[in-house]
């Protein structure tokens, strides 16, 4: 069955709530065994809905569908997982199969109205409580992302939680880079996920792969995972991997990727139990640069950390990396960190060529948040990322490097191999840089 939502007569005007006569849609067409949706051009305004097996959502060009900022409108249906403490969602589907969103049109998250006009000391905007992620996928099979865009997401915008086989290709999310924890891509305890030509922008990560704590049914290791020819900017991490890591990710193929206007590049983040082995990364490259002290890292084009979230909890390894065929310029460290000897293992970087920059902000600081606020130690947010030290005036995590910023850090990595690196660093060195280019620490 294939319907217009032109056939509905809704207003079309961007003001009026049409989440009644969108669902209406989307139950006959479940009803009568699956189809298309299409929103023709104009604005459509919306709460929650609930997406169908067998289903395609169509925007067309000049379609523009509009994220209620109600929280009222958010609460006929709730997500099982929880981020940032919401489970409220625009977009959603649990356990269905086959669900497509597609066309040239655009959803409009409508972020400014859920986050305070200035930023604080740290350059953390306030957002208000329970904000929807955009679009939440779980335990669902075969879905499709392609051609559409998503802008100013107010949290998480797309989140695809314990899917397989998904296909995302040429989609755009561009969110505001002053909004936190806005997340463009969370690819969570997903298997055979595909991601190719997407332009993706975000203040908090642009592709995140994480393995959440979440009900039973949903958990389940994240495996099986290929990121080709996208455009990728963040002002906290590009591309990471954690740090919310239950369960093990494996078999990661990052390749053919620009990473621009970043602070952190590449993030590898072990916390919670979960192992990581066989991630590849090659044909690469990245420009980062240090951002407000809010947002985690500091310009560090590649880095790994291994440490507890919990002390009852042991980090999963990080082992079976490499990195090859990168270049790029970055105002901060390659920085290899594992709170114990052999943590991280069986790293691989060769081919590299980098050059380090001046940065009008300070240097020689690296970072290793989350968590580090001894009140909180195996808190999560806001409770164990911006508590400031007051020896040091610098959030808990930020320390400096031993005897000054260098090329490339590693400390208590086993079997790293080092293979045709150039660091081009500047001459003469400025004052706190490391006379070293590359140190490694045994512990």
């Amino acid at each position: 069955m294939h319907l217009s939502l032109a056939d509905f007569h809704p207003v079309a005007d961007g003001e009026t709530l049409d989440t009644a006569v969108l669902q209406r849609a989307m139950d006959q067409i479940a009803a009568a065994g699956g189809g298309r949706l299409t929103l023709p051009a104009g604005r459509y305004r919306s709460g929650c809905l609930n997406l169908p097996s067998d289903f395609e959502l169509r925007l067309e060009a000049g379609a523009v569908l509009i994220a209620s900022p109600r929280l009222a409108d958010y609460q006929a249906v709730q997500a099982l997982s929880c981020a940032e403490k919401s489970h409220n969602v625009l977009l959603y589907a649990l356990g269905q199969r086959n669900i497509t969103i597609s066309g040239t049109g655009r959803i409009d998250g409508e972020g400014e109205a859920w986050f305070a006009a200035e930023r604080d000391e740290q350059g953390y905007r306030l957002p208000r409580a329970d904000r929807p992620r955009i679009i939440v996928f779980e335990d669902c099979e075969q879905v499709t992302l392609t051609a559409f865009t998503i802008m100013q997401a107010p949290m998480w915008t797309v989140h695809l939680v314990s899917c397989r086989h998904v296909h995302i290709d040429h989609l755009t999310i561009d969110n505001a880079m002053t909004m936190p924890n806005t997340d463009a891509l969370d690819i969570d305890s997903c298997e055979a996920v595909f991601v190719s030509n997407s332009y993706l922008s975000a203040a908090d990560d642009a592709i995140c792969i994480k393995t959440t704590h979440k009900p039973a049914a949903l958990r389940r290791p994240a495996r099986q995972i290929m990121i080709t020819n996208c455009l990728l900017r963040s002002y906290s991490c590009a591309f990471k991997i954690g740090t919310e890591t239950w369960d093990d990710v494996e078999d990661v193929t990052v390749t053919g990727c620009t990473i621009f206007d970043s602070n952190r590049g590449i993030g590898i983040l072990s916390r919670d139990g979960g192992a990581m082995r066989r991630l590849l990364f090659s044909n690469l490259t990245f420009a980062c640069h240090n951002a407000p002290p809010c947002h985690w890292g500091k310009a560090d084009p590649l880095h790994i950390s291994v440490r507890c979230r919990d002390p009852a909890i042991t980090p999963g390894i990080v082992e079976q990396v490499q990195f090859s065929n990168l270049t790029g310029v970055a105002e901060g460290a390659i920085n290899l960190h594992a709170a114990e000897p052999g943590w991280i293992r069986d790293v691989v970087i060769s081919q590299l060529q980098m050059r380090q920059s001046v940065s009008p902000m300070t240097q020689g600081h690296f970072d290793v948040r989350p968590p580090c606020n001894p009140d909180s130690p195996t808190g999560m947010g806001l409770d164990n990322a911006y508590k400031l030290d007051p020896k040091t005036g610098e959030a808990f995590g930020v320390e400096r490097y031993p005897g000054g910023l260098p090329g490339l850090f590693a400390r208590g990595v086993e079997n790293l191999q080092l293979h045709s690196l150039v660091i081009t660093r500047p001459e003469p060195l400025p004052p706190g840089w490391h006379p070293e280019c590359v140190v490694q620490l045994p512990d």
